[in-house]
């Protein structure tokens, strides 16, 4: 095992609860003292400056497969259990190299093109008028359970053309996945054992789906991927249905946090919500800052297939990297005063929604959902409190997730 960069009695504790509530001081005491680390309690290299973070992610030897490296930490006997799990993850273009990567995204970028997601902008307004509708009428409610995750959940199963009935258990799958992806190694096997009963009743829950769709096709974009698998002679269901649940897992747990995260630090900057209230041309700036200061993925899981060099520090070939988004997006040598928000701040550098060929296909969508969200709260309320100054984040090391976040809201009276 590699030892770690910083002695022992100065490492910072990575999965303590001050961590989870505020992880930036320890990112940046790494990010200054020890910019590639190895955690022992991660049982993982870190890096978290942002000209390592992208230099490692165009690395030819840096793999996306993150898959691979979990499993080898999984006791030997334990192993073969999670076939069904891998065999669907390792169906993700977003854990998948070139070649092979640009031809299984293929598809999934055309159907996702901006030119085609701006087409689904009265649905996504739709469907943010029917939950501003019943919050107002609420005047209190979770902005979490209540607008941040329905919203893209209703939206992605819109796109694919799957019934709300269905959302309960796609929103469980993902969910599961993403603790099993964001857990300490400690708990990686029953999580695992989670995620992978969950993915086989979803991948049963939509194979009747898909069948449906390829004898009459719909406007969704199963059918969508099902025109271009007939177009490349490569129709294959266990493949459409591996897209599908990537991109609810994709679509619905980042964009959730993007909206409830930058709903948080709208309010608790109320200068910053009153500039974007009177300047409404700042919500595409305040979207990218948002997603700047708290990224949703706070981190992107890598293997290396070969040795490496980042930070003059060398890393051996087939170990587990993971890119600290969080961190690289308030480095102070590409961002002034890293730590502070503002909504006027120019460009969109951040690393959110991932880098270079793994940048995230959905992010059209999620930005477009964060608009329309944040533009009708501007419109529609006079004023938006947080009931509770403290909140409670998710146990989890790969996103930035809130478990809740109760708000008051007062209606304009043009907006209700």
């Amino acid at each position: 095992m590699p030892e770690p960069t910083l002695p022992t009695a100065n490492m910072p504790d990575l999965i303590c609860s001050e961590f989870r509530i505020d992880p930036y001081p320890a990112f940046h005491r790494l990010r200054t003292d020890a910019p590639l680390h190895y955690s022992t309690q991660w049982r993982a290299w870190l890096v978290t400056r942002y000209r390592d973070v992208v230099t490692g992610l165009r690395d030819p030897a840096v793999s996306a497969d993150r898959i691979t490296p979990r499993l080898r930490q999984f006791p030997a006997a334990d192993r073969p259990r999670f076939g069904e799990l891998t065999k669907v993850l390792s169906r993700w273009p977003l854990l998948l190299d070139p070649p092979r990567h640009a031809t299984e995204r293929a598809p999934l970028t055309a159907a996702m093109h901006r030119s085609i997601i701006q087409k689904f902008r009265p649905l996504v307004h739709a469907v943010v008028t029917e939950l501003l509708d019943s919050a107002l009428d609420q005047r209190q409610i979770d902005a979490v359970a209540d607008i941040a995750v329905p919203l893209p959940l209703y939206v992605v199963a819109e796109l694919l053309g799957v019934p709300r009935d269905a959302l309960d258990p796609l929103k469980r799958c993902a969910i599961d996945i993403v603790d099993f992806l964001g857990t300490p190694p400690a708990t990686y096997l029953p999580k695992a054992d989670v995620a992978t009963q969950t993915l086989l009743d979803t991948v049963e829950l939509l194979r009747p789906i898909v069948r449906a769709r390829v004898q009459r096709p719909r406007n969704d974009l199963i059918s969508a991927l099902l025109a271009t698998a007939r177009r490349d002679g490569q129709v294959d269901d266990d493949r459409i249905i591996a897209t599908c649940i990537m991109m609810v897992f994709a679509g619905f747990e980042t964009t959730t946090n993007l909206l409830s995260n930058g709903l948080l630090l709208l309010l608790r900057h109320p200068e910053q919500f009153g500039l974007l209230r009177a300047t409404p041309g700042l919500l595409d700036s305040a979207i990218k800052e948002m997603l700047r200061v708290e990224s949703p993925v706070q981190r992107l899981s890598r293997m290396t297939t070969a040795d490496i060099q980042l930070s003059g520090q060398h890393v051996p070939g087939g170990e587990l990297v993971f890119f600290m988004v969080g961190a690289a997006n308030r480095d102070p040598d590409i961002f002034t005063d890293p730590d502070r928000f503002d909504i006027t701040r120019p460009g969109g550098r951040h690393l959110a929604f991932g880098h270079w060929v793994h940048t995230c296909p959905g992010s059209a969508l999620a930005q477009m959902e964060a608009e329309i969200l944040f533009g009708e709260l501007c419109r529609r309320t006079t004023d938006i409190r947080l009931v509770r100054q403290d909140v409670e984040w998710h146990e989890n090391l790969s996103v930035r997730a809130l478990r809740s976040l109760a708000i008051t809201l007062s209606p304009t009276r043009q907006g209700h």
